[in-house]
């Protein structure tokens, strides 16, 4: 014979047990739209990263023809005066340029390779300005194991050339500037005794400079900065924060 007690708990059970039921489902499909929306964000994000590297290797391919053309140009000079020594060497840096141009690089590396890449452009300019170019470079020895974006330094001088040296007659002075600041952060100075810029007239919105902003921006937001000085002559400057290439990788 059932006691009171055990029809009670019987009835406790039959109340309970479907509530707890009921719960445990709610609870159930909570979890599982939690864990829909997490792989969803998850998603989004890599996607996103994607679609960022993707940008921003894009931005890295950009070359200035305006470069590529005064090259052949000079190349064609050397040729036409049968300058034959000088048409090899030209020759060979333009190779070593073009070839660095387009191997693939990480989003940020070595200084001492971007210096090396711009030295085979400025070899080339070498060429076609003679003595009249004279290049100055001062280097902090506290840079020499930082990180750059790749092609900074030579769009950097390139945009010198373009609306500074190539605009003068006479001597043409270039200055290249590096050092490590204070605030552990690499400045970069790049000036040359061209015309300088007005304010109307800034190039900050051609592809070389437009390109730079782009890229310090999608790497290190509001921490890389670009700066147009305007004086009488030209001098563009960028600074972003100091990492240094270690034996493991970034440090």
């Amino acid at each position: 014979m059932i006691t009171y007690e055990s029809f009670f708990l019987i009835i406790l059970f039959s109340i309970i047990g479907p509530v707890f039921g009921f719960l445990a489902l709610i609870f159930y499909n909570l979890y599982e739209k939690q864990v829909s929306l997490l792989q969803v964000e998850n998603r989004q994000i890599t996607l996103e990263k994607e679609l960022e590297t993707s940008r921003y290797m894009q931005l890295n391919q950009q070359i200035q023809p305006h470069f590529l053309f005064n090259s052949l140009n000079s190349l064609y000079s050397l040729l036409r005066l049968q300058k034959y020594d000088k048409l090899s060497k030209s020759f060979e840096h333009m190779v070593l340029f073009l070839r660095s141009k387009y191997q693939e690089k990480d989003s940020l590396y070595p200084l001492q390779e971007e210096i090396s890449y711009t030295e085979h452009y400025l070899e080339i300019q070498k060429i076609r300005f003679g003595d009249r170019l004279s290049i100055n470079w001062e280097i902090d020895s506290a840079s020499e194991r930082a990180l750059i974006i790749p092609y900074l330094l030579q769009t950097l001088v390139e945009n010198a050339f373009k609306h500074g040296l190539e605009v003068i007659e006479g001597e043409l002075v270039l200055t290249i500037l590096i050092e490590k600041t204070n605030a552990q952060s690499i400045l970069l100075h790049v000036k040359d005794n061209g015309p300088g810029f007005r304010k109307e007239s800034a190039p900050v919105s051609g592809i070389g400079l437009s390109n730079i902003e782009k890229r310090l921006s999608l790497l290190f937001g509001n921490e890389g900065q670009i700066h147009i000085t305007y004086e009488n002559y030209g001098h563009i400057s960028v600074e972003w924060p100091y990492i240094e290439k270690t034996e493991e990788g970034v440090g």
